[in-house]
This record gives C-alpha cells, sequence and structure tokens, in this order.
C-alpha cells in the first residue's frame, strides 16, 4: 500500500490547532469554533454540541494539517489514521483518492451508504441543506467488475434520486476515470 500521494508537499503552518478526538470510526469535535469553522465548509455532521466527522473527512483534514487528532490522548498521524480506515472499511483508500479529488475541485463530498453509493456529491460552494446532491459516486478500482444488473440498479437508483450517476475508476497510479451511467429512452 502507498503512502497518501499528498503527504510529501506538507507545508507547515504556525497557527494553533484544535485538538480533535477519534472514537471508533468517527472523530468528534467538540470545540464550539473549531466546529462552526469545520462545518460552513462542509465538513461533517453536527449532532448536538459536537461535529461529527467521517473518516475521509478527517483524514483529509489532518493531511492538510488542518487539525490535529487524538485517541486516548496520544496524537494520531495521517498514517495511523490510514492503516485504522483500511482495516475498517475495504478499499478505503481508494475511496479516499476520489473523496480528495472532489474536495480538491471544491465540491462538498459525503457518504452515501443510505443511498446504496460510496459517496453522494453537492453542486460546487453549496453544502447539504443548501442544494440537493448532484452526483452518486460508486467506486471501483481497475480489477473490479460490475454485472448488468448492479449496472441497473445504481441508474434505477441514481435517477428516483434525481442525481447523475458516477462510476469512478481508480488504477494502479490513483488515476480516476469518471464514467457517467444513464437509462436512454428511445
Amino acid at each position: 500500500m502507498k503512502l497518501l500521494y499528498r503527504m510529501a508537499a506538507k507545508k507547515t503552518r504556525s497557527k494553533k490547532l484544535a485538538l480533535i478526538e477519534l472514537t471508533g470510526n468517527k472523530v468528534l469535535v467538540r470545540s464550539q469554533s473549531e466546529l462552526d469553522r469545520l462545518f460552513q465548509k462542509g465538513f461533517g455532521e453536527r449532532k448536538g454540541r459536537e461535529l461529527v466527522l467521517d473518516l475521509n473527512e478527517a483524514l483529509f483534514l489532518l493531511e492538510r494539517e488542518r487539525l490535529k487528532i487524538e485517541k486516548a490522548g496520544k496524537a494520531v498521524s495521517a498514517r495511523q489514521l490510514l492503516l485504522l480506515a483500511e482495516k475498517l472499511e475495504p478499499h478505503f483508500y481508494k475511496k479516499f483518492v476520489v473523496y480528495c479529488d472532489f474536495r480538491e475541485k471544491g465540491f462538498v463530498i459525503k457518504t452515501g451508504f443510505k443511498f446504496g453509493f460510496d459517496f453522494r456529491v453537492y453542486p460546487r460552494g453549496k453544502k447539504p441543506g443548501e442544494a440537493h446532491s448532484q452526483f452518486v459516486v460508486d467506486v471501483k478500482t481497475q480489477n473490479e467488475k460490475l454485472s448488468m444488473p448492479q449496472l441497473s440498479r445504481m441508474v434505477r437508483l441514481s435517477q428516483n434520486l434525481h442525481t447523475v450517476c458516477l462510476q469512478a475508476v481508480v488504477d494502479s497510479e490513483n488515476e480516476i476515470n469518471y464514467y457517467s451511467l444513464a437509462r436512454l429512452v428511445l
């Protein structure tokens, strides 16, 4: 497994970073100033007085030195978080590559598990609650195969959600090809 492709290009930031707590497969932000700052940028989900980040969001922010994460009082590195995420979720790194690609292009991207996809993506510059999902994304590696019933299900689900279905295929060099899937009506 390659180490994160962006870690070599780290820049040191001088501002003080809030410490965030890792619990299971979620990261909890309790600092009100950090909570507000991250939520305004489309990260996490508010749960009372906490902001809950999924592992993609947490690793993205940790890798870019936007926060520090602790577990049981010890700092968690990006590599440690990646290894934990790989244990909890199959093909996490490939999904993370797609997550980063959308985030870097200015999209807010959230998990799409309850919709039957890996991700749901909001229009550029919009957050959940401000706009409806623009895309639903299923991530596969170049060696994975999809059956026709799987493709049909994805297209049907995306049409029911009024979104565009994207199939993201990540190759062995972490390059991503996106394919839009739709039903043609003749």
